[in-house]
């Protein structure tokens, strides 16, 4: 890993993650999800000694009837990040969910760093389907956003009613989306992925050699398949536009914005 005089420099890991609080999401499946969030601040405390090229920063943004940071601050660190519950109610603004990942996944923003970031992990979770123009927010991240459009992203669709075509579009990778119905799963699979990006996301830096979100999601499930079947999506998906070559430096050369 890096140093200079003998002071070890870590890259900046974001793991970002973006939750659905609907109405739909209310009662057992918020509870679920507060549940499985709690448990992961202290896991990933664990695993952070796992990774000691990189320092583990979390970003929490809520979205329903428009879009939330429950990190109001930027990317906290690990022993900052302590999760209030989030309350589910109003509809599905997926496309104001994404809005915000646009303004904010910036050198200028939360990726602001003195010893640079690593491309993001995105963990999206759902039960359903947007409600306002999420495509015309997708297609805008997706051109303008370098760091979305190279970001880790998984989604997790949860229950019967979420739409895992629109989440395939989102992540842009057909490996990296993934369906539980069982609530007790589901908690299992929230904190087997959080701990899987903090392990594999920032090994390399080397593009040929990084970990998909795919990549992330296969490792997650070896924890979790044995309790209770877990749908992995496999139709197809319009592959995603290639993403920038990291030359090493993590992933923080001058024409990054």
């Amino acid at each position: 890993m890096p140093s200079t005089d003998g002071v070890i420099i870590k890259k900046v890991l974001p793991i970002i993650y973006v939750i659905d609080t609907s109405g739909s999401m209310s009662g057992e499946r918020i509870a679920t999800v507060n549940a499985a969030m709690r448990e992961c601040e202290q896991v990933l405390r664990d695993k952070a000694s796992d990774s000691p090229d990189n320092e583990l920063k979390i970003g929490a943004l809520t979205f329903s009837s428009g879009a939330e940071w429950l990190t109001k601050t930027g990317l906290v660190s690990l022993e900052d990040f302590y999760w209030n519950d989030a309350k589910a109610g109003g509809v599905t603004d997926l496309g104001a969910a994404l809005n915000e990942l646009n303004d904010k996944l910036s050198r200028s923003a939360f990726l602001k760093s003195e010893t640079g970031c690593c491309v993001p992990v995105i963990i999206f979770m759902s039960d359903g389907c947007p409600t306002d123009s999420w495509e015309k927010s997708l297609a805008k991240i997706s051109a303008e956003n370098r760091w979305f459009a190279s970001a880790r992203k998984i989604a997790i669709a949860i229950g019967e009613d979420a739409d895992t075509d629109i989440l395939k579009k989102l992540v842009g990778n057909v490996e990296a989306v993934v369906r539980s119905n069982d609530l007790e799963t589901l908690q299992k699979l929230i904190v087997a992925v959080s701990a899987s990006a903090s392990m594999l996301a920032g090994k390399s830096r080397l593009a040929n050699d990084e970990a998909s979100g795919g990549e992330i999601l296969d490792n997650a499930l070896t924890e979790v398949e044995g309790d209770v079947e877990i749908e992995k999506d496999t139709a197809p998906v319009d592959e995603p536009a290639p993403a920038p070559v990291d030359t090493g430096d993590g992933w923080s050369d001058d024409d990054w914005s």
